[in-house]
């Protein structure tokens, strides 16, 4: 899908092999509280990939849910997803659904 980060693609790759694939980040950007030390690095994207779903985390929040044997996927519509996000969201789903 053109616009998703190959780093994504790797990702789910990883998880369907492992069962479990994370990509750590920075939550923000400078320094950490009033001390000079770095943020500290926090789960951005995890994928589970088990016999019966897979699930797609954002920022730690369970956003996707595909069942594997109905291929039908549930979205958290409480998560407030920016466009970029909507489009990892619509990737996954795509790929989850095709697996």
């Amino acid at each position: 899908m053109i616009g998703i980060d190959n780093e994504l693609e790797q990702l789910y790759i990883r998880a369907q092999h492992d069962g479990e694939a994370v990509i750590k980040d920075r939550w923000t950007s400078g320094n950490y509280g009033c001390c000079s030390t770095r943020a500290p690095l926090v789960e951005k994207y995890k994928i589970e990939i088990s016999e019966n779903n897979s699930l797609f985390y954002i920022w730690g929040t369970l956003v996707v849910t595909t069942n594997q044997t109905t291929k039908t996927a549930t979205v958290n519509d409480e998560y407030q997803a920016s466009n970029y996000d909507k489009k990892v969201i619509d990737w996954f789903i795509q790929k989850s659904k095709k697996a």
